[in-house]
């Protein structure tokens, strides 16, 4: 079988490769910068330099049987809204577009739960929910535009499914929450706001893998869910800490004050050009239920992650290994986005 994948660099990109090479398939990846895919053109990766906003990768895309579009940018508290309008609207609509163009026989496209509307408050999603957002970020305006374009697309016969994992966590997260597991083990997460709500943690490798099943068994037009563990950050972070061997945060303060933070936070963002370490989007994220229910995709696709202590357990000894014992320095997402 031969793939080609967007956003292969990225943290669910990078699994999704493995578990493609793991089966035997052709693999092409999409990158902007050929440097971010040395390691995977060190193991027989077709690299391909080229731009979700810029179509000109069909010929590179004819070839494949799967194409998997994990390309995004997910980032919260950005300045250039129209930036991430043009990766997560725009590419979208590009390569599928493109994949029309190729005769593409199927195509996986990664979404996300937290774009969808509860049915009513602690009730799980399921794949009939409507998308909207209540946030004013531009990551989750884009990417409620994109899951309708998606599900347009599907509606009109192009041969897609739609993928739709909630909170994923994995070793190798350059994003915000990457930055705060590195922080942890570093000691130096210490102070979390109270008033988190629920979110579905699924290990990137189980979501990866429900993609490719979603490609060889899941039926094109249709949704499918992900997620595994239901916790509240608070609590995520202390299972974490427990697997790292470092203290969980102890000190908590009211959301009011992490919002006042956050718009300091943005401010300086403001001036110096650069995301902001805190946001009131990812406030207001964490604040929001995003409780999954995954039986679809478990009984349509046969899904079934591995057991999510082990997940956290190889997860925490990576950050561990990379951040307090190695040293590294707190991880960045190259380039703004993950294409």
């Amino acid at each position: 079988m031969r793939a080609f994948v967007t956003g292969g660099t990225g943290l669910i990109g990078r699994h999704l490769v493995d578990a493609l090479l793991a089966r035997g398939w052709e693999v092409s990846v999409l990158t902007r910068d050929r440097a971010r895919a040395r390691g995977l053109e060190a193991r027989g990766v077709h690299v391909v330099v080229g731009d979700v906003t810029h179509a000109t990768f069909g010929r590179e895309m004819s070839h494949a049987e799967v194409v998997f579009h994990a390309a995004a940018w997910f980032e919260l508290g950005v300045r250039d809204g129209r930036r991430m309008f043009d990766i997560n609207v725009t590419g979208t609509a590009n390569v599928l577009a493109l994949a029309r163009k190729e005769n593409v026989p199927r195509i996986v496209v990664t979404g996300t739960a937290g774009v969808l509307a509860a049915p009513k408050p602690g009730v799980p999603l399921t794949e009939s929910a409507m998308p909207t957002v209540s946030l004013k970020d531009p990551y989750a305006a884009t990417k409620r535009e994109a899951h309708r374009l998606v599900v347009s697309e599907m509606h009109s016969g192009l041969p897609a499914t739609l993928v739709c994992p909630a909170g994923v966590f994995g070793p190798g997260d350059t994003g915000q929450f990457g930055r705060s597991l590195a922080l942890l083990v570093k000691g130096r997460l210490n102070t979390l706001p109270r008033g988190f709500g629920r979110n579905t943690f699924t290990h990137a490798a189980d979501v990866a893998e429900g993609h490719v099943l979603a490609a060889m068994a899941g039926k094109a037009g249709e949704t499918y869910l992900l997620g595994d563990r239901v916790l509240a950050l608070d609590e995520f972070y202390r299972l974490a800490a427990a697997a790292a061997g470092v203290d969980p945060p102890k000190r908590h303060v009211p959301m009011a004050l992490a919002r006042v933070a956050a718009r300091a936070s943005e401010t300086k963002a403001w001036f110096t050009g650069k995301t902001p370490f805190l946001s009131r989007g990812s406030l207001e994220l964490s604040a929001v239920d995003v409780i999954v229910d995954a039986t679809k995709a478990q009984t349509e696709l046969g899904w079934s992650p591995l057991p999510f202590e082990q997940r956290l357990r190889e997860t925490m000894a990576w950050y561990v290994k990379t951040y307090r014992d190695g040293g590294a320095p707190l991880p960045v997402k190259p380039g703004g986005a993950s294409a």
